[in-house]
């Protein structure tokens, strides 16, 4: 029977919309305008996925793929469904969450937000020293033990109230692709969510799950999603083992992140025993446990595997860098030397337990000290372990020369074991933040245009000409405009769609003649992608007023390695669309928004691009 599903409405689907568009910037992949065109008509597209929902013609768009690296040359696919399909999955892992939240255990957490949110309030809790008591640690000896386990970091690590003699430490296996749908239906058993609305959720997880081409869902895998989507979902399945984990060892003594779980026993036997239970446990669900994961350990071996001690000397570090640059606060050449010593601390442990937490902690505060000390093994640590990219090339660009850093770039493209399509984009995406001018703004500037001609042939290359654009436009002038035309204009050269938008928008951006020629080169070409493109810009022109909803687009950033405010090249872009319009409203707020950020804490740099391309 048609009709609507419960609880997919037009304020669902907006509140979901409001929470994508927040988390667009920060993407692997990002669209050269963050999907602008989806706030000029919010109302439009919502309603018509609405209607086509109801009428049961919904059908979503094939989602994009694209991998990011993990290591030894792996790297885990990722799916970025289209937006409304993105939305709507949002509205529904938000539905649904609602529902099943009563059944979820004191301690697990799947949102990456809760992470430091969780720690300070764990911290914050009064907790009775007379309550740790272990046999064998007892009077002076349990102060000096307290004092040698910095107790205040086991809590914020493990979450645990009591300190236990051995640690069980576990993950489940390629979880999010052993994930079976029909686990999926059965973990909302008895839940007051209507068929309806686990029917829209069964077949949306069909068509964006990955599969062969031209074979039929396996019923198997949840898409890997940056918005927090399957995460929920996959947080869900595992309700049902959170108990028998609870039952096996109590609610106080069992932490789980995601898959990560974390459980205090009083033996080594009895950590045995718990993973055996743990192992049995998932296979009801069709899950395997982590064999190389799992681990039994020592209260040492714990505060070597979390690296307790190094943890809390970086946390000292942190709050000292809070003060970095106020009057009689820390200076630069102090939290060098913190820093510094620190790392001489924990170099020796390197390898061990979750060191890549610890290194990459250490990056973001060398980083902001301006200690070079790193950076002799920045493309090492890159190519071992590629997660850390976006983190190695902040400090890299902050404790160097624009030279250096370009030179550190070009040099990681080319490297033969740099087999990461994502490193690239991180890479190439980098550039947007680099302040440079004269000679190394035009060499930028040549690797933009060496990119658009496909004369560098990297792995991920598609999506860094997609990025090229935008190089061209903070570093270029209007000579470019003949490269960015062709990008888009020349039906010989067969460009991405996601090319093609790219270099359309950014040419248009010029002005209101070169707006113009985009559309000539839409009705020639009749692309379907740029005839959308077209459209939205249309629109953008016909404002008489910027809607409210555009404020949270057009905002300053925080380099967190930096230690500075930014603007965004995209925020420029979007700002530069806005003043295509021929209404006076419209561009006596633009100008408003440009003086309001120019008076902003920004670098000079900054301010004068803004000048340059807002004038």
């Amino acid at each position: 029977m048609l009709g609507s599903i419960p609880r997919i409405s037009r304020t669902s689907l907006w509140k979901a919309w409001k929470a994508v568009r927040k988390e667009l910037k920060n993407s692997s992949v990002r669209d050269v305008v963050d999907f602008l065109e989806y706030d000029v008509a919010p109302d439009v597209w919502i309603n018509r996925l609405l209607t086509n929902i109801s009428q049961g013609t919904y059908e979503p768009q094939p989602p994009r793929r694209f991998t990011l690296g993990k290591s030894k040359g792996f790297s885990r696919t990722m799916t970025l469904p289209a937006v409304p399909d993105l939305v709507l999955y949002r509205a529904l892992a938000d539905f649904i969450f609602q529902k099943a939240q009563r059944r979820q255990r004191k301690h697990v957490y799947f949102l990456r937000s809760q992470h430091s949110n969780v720690q300070r309030r764990v911290l914050a809790e009064p907790v009775d020293p007379a309550q740790l008591s272990l046999p064998h640690y007892r009077a002076s000896s349990q102060r000096s033990f307290l004092n040698w386990l910095k107790y205040d970091q086991y809590r914020k690590h493990l979450i645990f109230k009591r300190v236990h003699p051995f640690l069980v430490v576990t993950d489940v296996s390629n979880f999010f692709d052993s994930v079976l749908h029909s686990h999926v239906d059965e973990a909302l058993q008895g839940l007051s969510i209507p068929t309806r609305t686990v029917g829209l959720l069964t077949f949306l997880l069909e068509r964006l799950s990955i599969r062969q081409e031209y074979a039929g869902s396996h019923g198997i895998s949840l898409p890997v999603d940056e918005f927090d989507c399957s995460r929920t979902l996959a947080h869900i399945v595992l309700f049902h083992h959170d108990d028998e984990m609870v039952r096996l060892v109590g609610e106080e003594n069992y932490v789980r992140w995601m898959d990560d779980q974390n459980m205090g026993v009083a033996s080594r036997a009895a950590g045995l025993e718990l993973l055996a239970n743990v192992g049995r446990s998932l296979a009801r669900l069709h899950l395997t446990p982590n064999g190389q994961k799992s681990r039994i350990l020592k209260l040492s071996e714990a505060r070597r595997h979390f690296h307790l001690d190094l943890n809390a000397l970086l946390d000292f570090a942190d709050a000292a860098a809070k003060n970095l640059g106020k009057k009689d606060g820390t200076t630069k050449l102090s939290l060098r030397r913190n820093v510094s010593s620190i790392w001489k601390k924990a170099k020796p442990f390197e390898g061990q337990g979750e060191f890549g937490k610890i290194l990459k902690r250490l990056y973001r505060l060398a980083g902001l000290a301006g200690a070079r000390f790193l950076r002799r093994r920045a493309t090492r640590d890159i190519l071992n372990d590629p997660t850390v990219a976006e983190r190695v090339a902040d400090y890299m660009r902050c404790t160097g020369t624009v030279d250096e850093y370009i030179d550190f770039v070009e040099a990681l493209l080319k490297h033969r074991e740099q087999v990461y399509p994502d490193v690239n984009v991180s890479l190439v995406e980098s550039l947007l933040r680099v302040e440079a001018s004269d000679q190394t703004a035009t060499r930028i500037r040549s690797l933009g245009s060496r990119l658009l001609k496909r004369e560098i042939q990297i792995a991920g290359a598609d999506d860094c000409r997609v990025i090229a654009p935008l190089i061209l436009l903070r570093f270029g002038d209007r000579r470019s405009l003949p490269l960015l035309r062709r990008a888009f204009g020349d039906a010989e050269r067969r460009e991405p769609s996601a090319l093609i938008r790219s270099a359309a928008i950014v040419y248009a951006s010029y002005g209101v003649d070169e707006f113009r020629e985009v559309r000539k080169a839409a009705s020639k070409l009749l692309r379907n992608n740029l005839s959308e493109t077209i459209r939205f810009l249309e629109e953008i022109r016909g404002y008489t007023d910027i809607p409210e909803r555009y404020k949270a687009r057009l905002t300053s950033a925080f380099d967190s390695v930096a230690g500075a405010r930014f603007v965004d090249m995209r925020t420029i872009l979007t700002a530069r669309l806005l003043s295509l319009g021929p209404g006076k409203r419209v561009r006596d707020w633009v100008a408003q928004w440009r003086n309001k950020l120019l008076a902003e804490p920004i670098s000079t740099f900054d301010k004068q691009l803004i000048r340059r391309l807002l004038a």
